[in-house]
């Protein structure tokens, strides 16, 4: 298969974006959008690809390759996660539970209510 029919399965059979096509052939969006403008029916428009971002199997497939530390938004890792669920236990049985979230968050550099969050495993719960 050659590179501008890869780049046509990905972005037209696979609904890939043009950056995601771009990272899975490793080469520039540029390069993608010529390729499809000029030898393909083009680029999708804003409002087409917006409607591929909002169905049920993107949001799931979103959730579930976003979890944890495959999430380029975190700011604590797996590690660090299982830590401060340690420390909390140890914790509460000599402070109150709020102290011991707000000494943790300092600890951490994370906010008071990402630490709640973390013990109460509204967060991370895959860990």
């Amino acid at each position: 298969m050659t590179l501008n029919e890869q780049i046509a399965f990905f972005y037209y059979d696979k609904l890939y974006s043009t950056r995601q096509v771009a990272k899975e052939l490793n080469i520039s969006t540029s390069a993608v959008a010529k390729v499809l403008n000029e030898q393909y029916t083009g680029c999708r428009n804003r409002s087409a690809a917006c409607n591929l971002r909002t169905t049920n199997d993107y949001r799931t497939k979103l959730s579930t390759s976003q979890l944890g530390d495959s999430n380029n938004q975190r700011k604590l890792s797996s590690e660090e996660v299982i830590e401060i669920r340690e420390q909390y236990e140890e914790m509460i049985k000599s402070n109150t539970k709020l102290q011991s979230q707000i000494i943790l968050a300092k600890s951490f550099g994370v906010k008071r209510p990402t630490i709640s969050d973390i013990v109460l495993k509204r967060t991370w719960k895959h860990i």
